[in-house]
């Protein structure tokens, strides 16, 4: 079926908005939301190969990404899109709602990132936002950004847990996990006794944790953790200014309260705040290398936790 004619608020421009993704009932009810406020789908498919054909080439105002296609992602589509005509305003959906999805739409040039648990109004509510020239990113993203900002911690996974201990104590978590008795951990690496039973005491105590099985099962997990996105794991950064740049280029992106409209350049240069603060946590942790990596001896590809990137 030919693709509906541009009409209204959006025809000034090559027209509507396209829609992506590949469930019929999201793609209708989207339908439903947008045209609820005046505007026109553009086009629509289930299909990021085709949808990076066809946006450039419909030129909508506006286009809803899913960032979990079959054959690709929203993020993809996002940076083609960006390529071809940086002034079709891209804005992600995702069923997620943690920092590396914001991260990731920032960086892939989007103008905001929806959630798929969000109801019709607040989707309509962050379109209009995009429409009149501001990032507009689900209210779900908000608490966990805004304590992070504030320097509160949320669960810290065991990466992130590992990091309290110093270099003596992570060798000495190590050989817990391998099941090492205290003598035997004393003589690995020529430690008395009891100096190694305080060693473990103390890292119980930083950890929280109060068996030596529980710290096993934490360096385990730190082991066989999967390599994450571009940008989650900047926490792990030992420098707090580090971190806090990055917290702060990306609620600069993320913020709701911008009292005007973005222009295209002024998006680019926060994107590019964001990607260069990004670059330096990974320079500093890659200095350092990953804590696993340090004692384990572990390289990049050989199923040890990778440095972050």
């Amino acid at each position: 079926m030919a693709d509906p004619k541009p009409r209204g608020p959006d025809a000034a421009k090559g027209g509507g908005v396209y829609v992506l993704d590949d469930h019929e009932v999201v793609r209708r009810g989207l339908r439903q939301v947008i045209e609820s406020a005046g505007l026109v789908v553009a086009g629509e498919s289930g299909s990021a190969r085709e949808a990076s054909r066809r946006i450039p080439a419909l030129r909508p105002v506006m286009a809803v990404l899913d960032d979990d296609l079959p054959d690709g992602s929203g993020v993809d589509v996002c940076r083609a899109v960006a390529l071809a005509d940086h002034s079709i305003r891209c804005v992600l959906m995702t069923g997620e709602d943690d920092e590396s999805v914001l991260i990731d739409s920032v960086l892939a040039g989007a103008w905001g990132c929806l959630s798929k648990q969000d109801d019709s109004g607040e989707q309509l509510r962050l379109i209009r936002r995009v429409l009149t020239g501001q990032t507009a990113y689900s209210s779900r993203f908000l608490p966990g950004l805004a304590g992070r900002a504030s320097g509160q911690r949320g669960d810290d996974g065991p990466e992130e847990l590992l990091l309290r201990l110093s270099n003596r104590e992570t060798s000495v978590a190590l050989a817990l996990a391998r099941g090492l008795s205290n003598r035997q951990i004393g003589r690995e690496l020529f430690l008395a006794e009891k100096t190694v039973k305080n060693m473990v005491s103390s890292i119980l105590d930083k950890l929280g944790m109060a068996r030596r099985t529980e710290v096993a099962v934490l360096v385990t997990g730190a082991l066989n953790r999967p390599e994450v996105s571009a940008g989650a794991g900047y926490r792990s950064c030992r420098s707090p200014d580090l971190v806090a740049e990055v917290t702060a280029a990306l609620a600069d992106c993320t913020s709701d309260g911008r009292s005007g409209p973005w222009t295209d350049a002024g998006l680019v240069a926060a994107a590019a705040r964001l990607a260069n603060a990004l670059d330096a946590t990974r320079m500093e942790s890659t200095g350092h290398s990953s804590v696993m990596n340090r004692h384990s001896g572990s390289r990049p590809g050989s199923g040890g936790v990778l440095p972050t990137r």
